[in-house]
């Protein structure tokens, strides 16, 4: 039994499936499947269950899994104590997100904080980020509305920060001085928002269910800056952070929203498996701290 196996099994497990393990592995599927055979005669039993088409780890493969994870945890976590004892450079954070918010702001503050670390920072949808953070190919996931355990009982969630939405409409608007606003006072209008499976548009559509809202979307991109160009070019609105109200440049244009609340909880997810080394933990307690001053700044 080699570490290499560890790493193939742990994978095969974490997907489900032998053929997507294999691609992400860079291995033939024939490989691999010989890799968790030879595992399982070592063992003496089964680790998987056939189920539909894809696999499940039986009782005995997951108590395996649990051991396996931990040990890979504890080889990563003596490489980066040793490569901090050697002086070399830290390993780079790998961070996805949902909600792009809030991404360039955590970026800039976090590069004046800790100069000297990297951060590999990335918008995602959502299944794909449950993957990556359960294979632990990613370190942590900014997401609204949190990821939750029940979606994978790898994924450890924090609350870091409950967000109240604000409109934000085109210069010259007709509701502009009159919030605040209703959605019904919004029916029909343009409106210029993020794609189906983005972070906030997740949220919207959760909303405009509950209510019977039916938007009139004319507009769609995960970048903040375009959607605020979009509206002040007359494009349409948009529900935006209401940390926008406190931008000079912006608050004459929005409004607050009366009934329903547009709220939004963001999570900060992470794989309870994986070994966390110090820039890791140091990014963690920046994005708490980060999300504290906007609370404060509420």
């Amino acid at each position: 039994m080699e570490i290499r196996d560890l790493r193939y099994f742990c994978l095969t497990a974490e997907l489900e499936h032998v053929s997507k393990a294999a691609e992400k592995l860079g291995v033939s599927q024939p490989f691999l499947t010989k890799v968790i055979g030879q595992l399982e005669n070592e063992l003496g039993t089964p680790l998987f269950d056939n189920v539909g088409r894809r696999i499940k780890l039986n009782r005995y493969g997951e108590v395996f899994y649990e051991r396996a994870k931990k040990i890979l945890a504890d080889i990563e976590g003596l490489m980066d104590e040793i490569d901090d004892m050697l002086g070399r450079q830290e390993k780079v954070i790998n961070f996805l997100s949902d909600t792009a918010g809030y991404t360039s702001d955590i970026m800039l503050e976090y590069k004046k904080a800790f100069p000297e670390n990297m951060m590999s920072i990335t918008y995602d949808k959502r299944d794909r980020i449950i993957e990556a953070i359960t294979t632990g190919s990613a370190d942590y996931a900014l997401c609204t509305p949190p990821i939750t355990e029940d979606e994978s009982k790898m994924i450890k969630t924090e609350i870091v920060y409950e967000d109240c939405g604000c409109v934000l409409l085109p210069p010259g608007h007709r509701l502009i001085g009159k919030g605040p606003l209703d959605l019904s006072a919004l029916e029909g209008e343009p409106l210029v928002t993020s794609p189906k499976g983005a972070g906030v548009r997740n949220n919207l559509e959760l909303i405009f269910e509950s209510c019977g809202y039916v938007p009139n979307v004319v507009c769609e991109s995960n970048d903040m800056d375009l959607l605020i160009k979009a509206v002040l070019g007359g494009l349409g609105f948009a529900f935006m952070p209401h940390r926008l109200i406190n931008d000079p440049h912006l608050r004459p244009y929005c409004a607050e929203i009366s009934a329903p609340k547009i709220r939004a909880q963001i999570g900060l997810s992470c794989n309870k498996n994986n070994f966390y080394g110090k820039s890791a933990e140091e990014f963690r307690d920046f994005i708490k701290t980060f999300f504290d001053a906007l609370k404060d700044r509420a």
